[in-house]
């Protein structure tokens, strides 16, 4: 008769490992729906199924805790355009090619795109000491290594005179926002106006959308 196969259970390190990735979830979540201010880690807590000692932990800080959702979105993006940015020719297409790479990402991941559009409106709360106010373009964080390859990008494309010579910050600000806001604000509600359409088409509407506007922004 064979020996009955023993129960394994998980050690202290992994059942830890594996609450921690539930917290980011939950939190990821509840941040993209709601925005980062309204979100209390008691409710994160509460969606986890733990308490307030618990989670706290595995996350000091509501900021903390923020911070480390924004740079796991970033990181994802950031290397989706880092394997596209290899070789970038230094040509309008090449840029549209490479911030297109981001938009379908966006566009594949609604909620990366409500979590940039909700960190890009949020401010440093004095009375409660949250701050996600980190520069897009910190050195060492993902979303530094992102804003430094299409800067780049842009930057060598405009001096081949490839595209239009434009203040960096204002043109990079603009490109990010056309990209993120629609993604992160219209995307299922027109995916529902128009049932018709399936989802690798509506994609598809949102690519050509893209690009026109890209070659509108960018075109010598």
């Amino acid at each position: 008769m064979p020996s009955p196969t023993p129960t394994v259970h998980p050690t202290p390190s992994r059942r830890g490992e594996h609450t921690r990735e539930r917290v980011l979830a939950a939190a990821t979540e509840l941040f993209a729906a709601r925005g980062f201010a309204p979100v209390t880690m008691r409710a994160i807590g509460d969606a986890v199924g733990i308490d307030n000692s618990s989670l706290y932990r595995h996350f000091a800080s509501k900021s903390e805790l923020a911070r480390e959702v924004l740079d796991r979105a970033m990181a994802d993006l950031a290397a989706q355009v880092r394997a596209r940015a290899a070789a970038p020719p230094a040509t309008l297409e090449g840029v549209i090619d490479l911030v297109l790479t981001a938009a379908l990402h966006l566009w594949d991941h609604p909620d990366t795109a409500r979590l940039i559009l909700h960190w890009v409106t949020s401010a440093k709360d004095a009375s409660t000491g949250f701050d996600v106010s980190l520069p897009i373009d910190a050195a060492g964080a993902p979303s530094g290594e992102l804003y430094r390859v299409i800067v780049d990008a842009l930057g060598r494309a405009s001096s081949a005179r490839q595209i239009r010579e434009f203040a960096w910050p204002e043109a990079f600000v603009g490109v990010v926002g056309a990209i993120t806001l629609r993604p992160a604000t219209f995307r299922s509600f027109l995916v529902s106006q128009e049932p018709e359409r399936t989802a690798a088409e509506a994609r598809l509407a949102w690519e050509n959308e893209v690009r026109c506007m890209l070659r509108g922004l960018l075109a010598p």
